[in-house]
């Protein structure tokens, strides 16, 4: 008795042991699913489509940075307080702070222009009192302003 209980339990450590035979079979049955590469190159590159353009800039710009072109410019810049051109025209800017590169207009700007196809006389804001402008700004009214006074002094 002692001899069938021993090979019962060999031969049951043995069938554990082994895969079965099943398992086996489905897996060399399967096709390699990895894609080949091509034999050739592509005769033409690939399509890439171009960037976007980049956004028109904006129309709108800050009151403060508003200056007509070369062509709207107008002879005469007056003071809106006086109804006159500046006294002083140093004094117009004068700088935000001691070591600062903004400056501060000191007086409400305007100018007398004529616009349109008939020329109609038209009075609009150059520059704000108050208004906080870059050192460009300031130095292109500036020139405008002592161009202006430079004609008036040869009247």
């Amino acid at each position: 008795m002692a001899t069938t209980a021993r090979t019962r339990k060999t031969a049951a450590k043995t069938a554990d042991q082994e895969p079965p035979a099943e398992a086996t079979d489905v897996d060399a049955q399967e096709p390699d699913t990895t894609p080949a590469a091509p034999d050739a190159a592509p005769l033409e590159p690939p399509h890439v489509n171009e960037a976007p353009e980049a956004p028109a800039s904006s129309p709108y710009v800050t009151p403060t940075e508003v200056i007509p072109d070369e062509e709207n410019l107008s002879d005469v810049i007056l003071d809106d307080a006086t109804g006159q051109p500046p006294t002083d025209v140093d004094g117009v800017f004068v700088p935000l702070t001691p070591f600062g590169s903004t400056l501060q207009c000191t007086v409400r700007l305007v100018e007398r222009t004529f616009l349109g196809p008939h020329r109609n006389p038209v009075t609009r804001l150059l520059q704000p009192k108050g208004a906080v402008v870059s050192e460009g700004i300031a130095a292109r009214v500036r020139e405008r302003l002592d161009a202006q006074a430079a004609r008036t002094d040869k009247q």
